[in-house]
Parts: C-alpha cells; sequence; structure tokens
C-alpha cells in the first residue's frame, strides 16, 4: 500500500473540533485544509479555530491551508420552536417576506421566509425543501404573499433551515452584505481561500473577487457548483475561478440523487482540462457523526471521488459537531491511502497540460516525461515563489512524491490543497550548491531517501528572486 496519501483532505471545524489539542489530532491523523463554515457561529469561535490551526500548524511543522465557507445567497425560513415536527400529510404555510416566528393552528404550521420574491419563483404542483432536502413539500396554492403546501416527507424542522426550490434564488445578490463582513473577517485573518455558496454564472465571481479587494485582500476564490445555473454556466465559472466544489448536498436537490454521480464526474473532468483543484464534500462519511465506523457504501464513495480524480475530498458535519474528529480524518485517510494503492490508485487521472509560450507548462510537462523515461526517478522537489509550478505539476499525476520547496507561508499553505504535493518551508536558496544542499536535506528528511536515490528537481533561475520556472535536472543524492 502507497505511504504517502495524494488526495488530500478538508475537515470543517465547529463545536466539536475547534480547541487547539483537537485541531493538533486532527492534522496529526491526515487533515490538510481546515474548513471554516460562516454559516454557523460568531467571530469569537472562527477567530478560536483560526488560532488553532495555527498553533497545530506550528507544533506539527505541517502547512495547513484555512478555507472560509461564505454563505452566499442561501434563503432561509425563520425562527421555529424547538423539536418542531413536520409529518406526511400536513399542511405548511409559507409566508415570504416576513421575520415572524412559526406558529402551528389546525393542523397547519406557519413559518417565515427572508426572500419575498419567492412567490413568484415557485408554480403550483412544484416542490420546496427545507433542511438540504431532507423534508419535501409540495406547492398547492399560492395566494399573495403565502405558499400553501402539503408534506411528501416530513421529520424535525429546526430554525433557520435552508429552504431550497429548483431555479428559485434568481433575485438574490451573489454576495450579500453579510459575506462582505465574513470577507473582512478572512482577510485580517490571514485565510488561503475562499468558498462562494450558490455560484449561478462567472458573474458572482466577479463581484466576490472585487469584495476582496475592497476589504484589502488578495485570496483564492472556489466556486462552489449547487445549481442548474451553474452547471448550464460551468466552462465559464470555472474560467474565472481557482477552484471548483461538487457541492453534492443542494446540487442533489436541484437535480436529483440520480444525476449526482454523473455530474460530479463531469465538474472534474471539466476543471482537471482547467488545471483547477476539485473538492468533492456532503456526507461522505456521515454516519460517523454518530458511529465509530463509516458504511461500506461510504467507504465505496469515498474510494470512487479519488478514481474519479478528485484533489480532495471533504468532511462537514463528521467533524464539526460529530463525536470522533480525529478518528473520521484517520479513516478517511485510510481509504484514500487504500484507493491510491495497487493497479486502480496507479491509473490517477493526469490532465493534459496545453503547451503554450509558457515556461513553468513547458517544465511541467517535461518533468512528466522525465519521470515516465526514468524509472529509477523516486521524487520530484520543486523550489518556487508562488507555488504555481507545484499547482502545475500536480495536475500531471506522477506516481512518485513531489516535494515544493518555498519560502513564504502563504504559498505552502495553499499549496496543500493540491493533489500529490507535499509543501516544506526552504529559505530562497542564493546558488547552486546551497540549493543541492538543501534538496538533499529535503529528499533525506521528508521522502526518506537515500544516498544514490535519483530526482527531477526543478525551479527558476536565478535562484529565490521569484523567476518562473525555467529549469529541470536529474539529480543523485550523493
Amino acid at each position: 500500500m502507497n505511504t504517502r496519501r495524494r488526495a488530500k483532505i478538508v475537515a470543517t471545524l465547529g463545536p466539536a473540533s475547534s480547541d487547539p489539542d483537537t485541531v493538533l489530532g486532527l492534522v496529526t491523523a491526515g487533515l490538510d485544509v481546515a474548513r471554516i463554515n460562516f454559516s454557523h457561529g460568531d467571530e469569537n469561535s472562527w477567530r478560536q479555530a483560526v488560532d488553532s490551526v495555527r498553533r497545530a500548524q506550528t507544533e506539527s511543522g505541517k502547512p495547513v491551508a484555512i478555507l472560509g465557507d461564505l454563505q452566499g445567497p442561501k434563503i432561509r425560513i425563520g425562527a421555529v420552536p424547538e423539536g418542531t415536527e413536520i409529518t406526511r400529510g400536513e399542511q405548511v404555510d409559507i409566508i415570504v417576506g416576513s421575520d415572524a416566528s412559526a406558529s402551528r393552528e389546525a393542523g397547519c404550521l406557519t413559518v417565515s421566509c427572508n426572500y419575498a420574491a419567492l412567490v413568484d419563483e415557485v408554480q403550483v404542483g412544484g416542490r420546496v425543501y427545507l433542511r438540504d432536502g431532507e423534508l419535501d413539500l409540495l406547492v398547492e396554492e399560492i395566494h399573495g404573499n403565502r405558499i400553501r403546501t402539503t408534506v411528501r416527507g416530513g421529520g424535525l424542522l429546526t430554525a433557520r433551515a435552508g429552504l431550497h426550490a429548483p431555479g428559485a434564488g434568481q433575485q438574490l445578490p451573489a454576495v450579500t452584505n453579510q459575506d462582505r463582513e465574513h470577507i473582512g473577517f478572512a482577510v485580517r485573518h490571514g485565510f488561503d481561500f475562499l468558498a462562494l455558496s450558490f455560484v449561478r454564472s462567472a458573474l458572482d465571481l466577479a463581484e466576490a473577487g472585487a469584495a476582496v479587494h475592497a476589504a484589502g485582500g488578495e485570496i483564492p476564490f472556489i466556486a462552489k457548483i449547487e445549481t442548474i445555473s451553474a452547471i448550464d454556466d460551468l466552462q465559464e465559472i470555472i474560467a474565472v475561478s481557482d477552484g471548483v466544489m461538487v457541492a453534492r448536498g443542494d446540487l442533489g436537490v436541484e437535480v436529483g440523487p440520480a444525476e449526482v454521480p454523473v455530474l460530479q464526474r463531469r465538474i472534474i473532468d471539466a476543471a482537471g482540462r482547467a488545471l483547477l483543484p476539485v473538492i468533492i464534500a456532503t456526507q461522505m462519511l456521515e454516519s460517523m457523526v454518530q458511529r465509530q465506523r463509516p458504511t461500506r457504501a461510504e467507504a465505496s464513495d469515498v474510494a470512487n471521488a479519488v478514481w474519479d480524480g478528485a484533489d480532495a475530498l471533504m468532511l462537514s458535519a463528521e467533524t464539526a459537531v460529530g463525536r470522533h474528529p480525529a478518528e473520521v480524518v484517520a479513516m478517511m485517510d485510510d481509504i484514500i491511502r487504500r484507493a491510491e494503492s495497487g493497479d486502480a490508485g496507479r491509473a490517477a487521472v493526469a490532465h493534459p497540460i496545453e503547451l503554450k509560450a509558457d515556461a513553468a507548462r513547458t517544465i511541467a510537462v517535461a518533468v512528466a516525461a522525465a519521470v515516465e523515461q526514468h524509472p529509477q526517478v523516486k521524487a520530484v522537489i520543486v523550489f518556487t515563489i508562488s507555488g504555481r509550478s507545484g499547482r502545475l505539476i500536480s495536475h500531471v499525476r506522477l506516481p512518485v512524491p513531489v516535494l515544493v520547496l518555498a519560502p513564504d507561508d502563504t504559498t505552502l499553505q495553499r499549496l496543500a490543497l493540491m493533489w500529490g504535493v507535499q509543501p516544506r518551508h526552504c529559505p530562497p536558496p542564493t546558488d547552486i550548491d546551497r540549493m543541492l544542499r538543501e534538496v538533499e536535506q529535503a529528499a533525506v528528511e521528508t521522502l526518506d531517501l537515500t544516498p544514490g536515490d535519483q530526482i527531477v528537481l526543478t525551479g527558476g533561475f536565478p535562484l529565490g528572486q521569484g523567476e518562473p520556472t525555467n529549469f529541470l535536472k536529474l539529480h543523485r543524492i550523493p
């Protein structure tokens, strides 16, 4: 079995996993990217999570990225008494443009909704879903600002639960005022990535990017693909994104569960061709919120995402509120390693890099050729300032370890998301001899290589000056 995992693990921090000791346990178990979900918690809890991640990074010596997940234009219901249940056949009235508390009279539950245009975007006979699709309502009548529905699939209804109706939400802003506050927090606290929820078009990413610039920052954006509009505009969205996330929960509500695996493969392929990392999210090991072991179907889901070519797999409630956060990460780590081993693992999906007037792209292709043509090569080591060479080489899916050396913590943290890349801090070398000493030390300490092993070395020359990648060297450890 492979000793080095290549697909990365994203885990959500929350009440069960934000304290320093637990976060260190997550990192030790295999966490690469810590997700902070701005839909839950407050600035104090988020600040604690950020501090815990950076402390764990210092103690472990392992770069860890922080991903902030913006709420985006999500439709929600208002206050609901704790323990409210709705049952099949019951009537539920939705009063739009209101924030009144829920009430129940004569067998009909009345709830409020913060989105007034919903009455224009649903139709009689259509469906309204609550709590990420767990509760299913059939629209029976629409009168003024009241939508009368009948429960088709019941369960527990919680306050501020998300409301979803296929095609609804078109009049909501891509970046809400609350999102702008959260962007400011992310900029001030050095987040490495931001994820934008409910992306509908490439224009949404442009608006989000402008909000980051207005806050004085420069943070890469992950586009969450979870609406039909995003599928229709997929190529344009990919063209302006720094990565994508297949958010299977809301996407499944929009298109139906049977279509999600097909779209997952399609999105992975499209992002791969554009050389963007892809995160697969939602219910990957959901049963481990309560249990210590996943179901066999969940283990297969994780493995299939690896075989589809995903760069990273994400845990949500499993680590945010689950009983065994570190054990969940360790389990996902184990499943990924096993999926990557043997014949199935060797068939990693390489992404063709289109050659342009770009030295870094040319070098990335040459590195892949060198590894293929020289079976004795044990590893690839990349010197970088910006991290671009490491990101490109990630996409050629090399069968050997890729160690990326960089002097900047932000560069290293952002590389933590990239498939097959091991980031390590290294001061910028000033001459060839020092570079070779750094390479040999890193190869022995981090990759467990031994004298006589051959590696591929690449970077930009002159050294340490931020030059684009322009050299490749076959080097044998003396």
